[in-house]
């Protein structure tokens, strides 16, 4: 009764083709094995090519790439502290300021957000001399493997050397007890020795942040610096200030940069994060962004000094007199406004400038160093020239005025002594520059009188006892 009638088809009628439905995961596949494929014959071209350099070190991530500030938004606590880059946040009193206790293969950076191994103690240990390096990139060690390679590690290393050197040869060094009177030929020829330096335990503090002004170090060391006690204080600037804007008063983020950190990030963001380490060992995708950038136009000035290009460098340099005068004068005020703090504090200052591609003798570039000479082109070449040496001179005119709290050495013109090649780029040193740079510094700090040992007040004669006189 409830049977449904059966539908019976010929024999002989044709079936109809099912339709093949998209497959999401099949596209995936396809577009996977093709780009795989690109990679494989992209590989084959380059080995059968026998240029390989462009990928010889495709898994090693070199050093300057390293020191790239990624500025972070202020809600760090919600961030990882992980970065191919070296991690900024804003600092309403700095400008901005390293982010703590973070590490990289090239660089570790402490508690206190300083570039150093061990965290640094408000209270100093007994016995400990302790040195702040302030600066910019080239004081921080841009491009340097280690901490151990950087200008304030060597500047240690080469105290505590001295130390050893007096230890074991004292005669070379004046002696302990004061001269009395220093025309007899015994006391001239002790003055003629180096006087001793101070004994104690060396400690350099690299306090020096990447893109840092004179403007970003004065506020550094009214509001951080000084609580640490420091024995010593060394500035290594000037460059930042030339090419730094007069209507700033110190570096600060750009506003790109901010909005950037400040932007919620997307699942693109979060995928691109996932696939990096694959892009990073792919010849393909190396290929693809070697030609992009390329095509992208090169003469765009950037906002950050660290991230300009070589060429374009020159558009950060005063264009008028008038101009160059103000930086020149905000420079000098940022000085003494140091120099008033240390003092008061009862701290000498060392005032370094610091090194450019400019102030080598031309004779000692190397071949790598002359195309970046090139890249800068012939205007900036003669106005670092002729305005850069004017710091040199505002640091010595301040040095002439308070020849007790301020020792100037001028690293501008480099000596024959440095090796061939010193640069990276324009201003940034290679180690074995680094090297040479911690040795001026020492020189300077070795001659002057605050860091040297005092003598030691002769004992009183005593009179005889009547044993004695017996």
């Amino acid at each position: 009764m409830f049977k449904s009638k059966v539908k019976h088809r010929p024999m002989f009628t044709p079936r109809r083709r099912a339709r093949r439905r998209f497959s999401v995961l099949g596209a995936i596949v396809t577009v996977g094995l093709f780009l795989l494929s690109l990679e494989l014959l992209t590989r084959i071209f380059f080995d059968l090519a026998g240029d390989q350099t462009e990928f010889a070190q495709i898994n090693q991530l070199k050093p300057i790439d390293a020191y790239k500030l990624d500025f972070q938004s202020a809600n760090l606590h919600k961030q990882t502290k992980t970065s191919d880059f070296l991690l900024a946040k804003s600092n309403m009193s700095l400008g901005y300021s390293l982010v703590e206790n973070q590490q990289h293969k090239f660089w570790q950076i402490n508690a206190q957000g300083f570039r150093d191994r061990d965290p640094v103690p408000l209270v100093k240990p007994q016995g400990e001399i302790r040195i702040f390096l302030l600066g910019n990139s080239t004081a921080f060690g841009y491009g340097s493997s280690s901490n151990a390679k950087t200008i304030s590690d060597l500047l240690e290393a080469r105290l505590q050397q001295r130390l050893e050197q007096q230890q074991l040869t004292p005669q070379i060094y004046q002696t302990d007890s004061p001269p009395g009177n220093t025309k007899q030929p015994k006391n001239l020829k002790n003055l003629a020795k180096p006087p001793k330096i101070k004994p104690g335990k060396y400690r350099i503090i690299n306090a020096a942040v990447p893109g840092y002004a004179s403007g970003n170090e004065l506020a550094q060391i009214a509001l951080q610096v000084l609580k640490y006690q420091p024995d010593l204080i060394i500035l290594l600037d000037g460059y930042q200030d030339l090419m730094l804007p007069s209507d700033r008063k110190a570096t600060q983020i750009p506003a790109s940069k901010v909005a950037q950190a400040e932007q919620p990030k997307s699942i693109g963001t979060y995928i691109d994060q996932l696939i990096e380490p694959v892009l990073k060992e792919s010849y393909l995708a190396r290929v693809t962004a070697k030609y992009w950038n390329k095509s992208q136009p090169q003469d765009v000035q950037a906002d950050f000094l660290l991230d300009e290009q070589t060429a374009n460098l020159v558009k950060h340099l005063p264009q008028n007199e008038s101009e160059f005068k103000k930086r020149i004068a905000r420079y000098t005020e940022n000085q003494k406004q140091i120099l008033n703090l240390s003092t008061a504090a009862q701290v000498p200052l060392l005032v370094a400038i610091q090194p450019e591609i400019t102030g080598r003798d031309p004779s000692k570039l190397t071949s790598a160093e002359g195309k970046i000479i090139t890249e800068l082109g012939r205007t900036y070449i003669e106005k670092l020239r002729k305005d850069y040496p004017a710091f040199t001179k505002a640091a010595f005119k301040l040095a002439q005025s308070y020849p007790n709290n301020v020792k100037v050495v001028n690293l501008y013109h480099l000596t024959d002594k440095y090796p061939s090649p010193s640069f990276l780029d324009p201003i940034h040193l290679n180690e074995l520059a680094n090297e040479k740079a911690a040795e001026q510094l020492y020189y300077g700090i070795a001659s002057m009188p605050k860091m040297q040992e005092k003598p030691q007040p002769a004992k009183p004669l005593q009179p005889l006892s009547t044993k004695d006189s017996k």
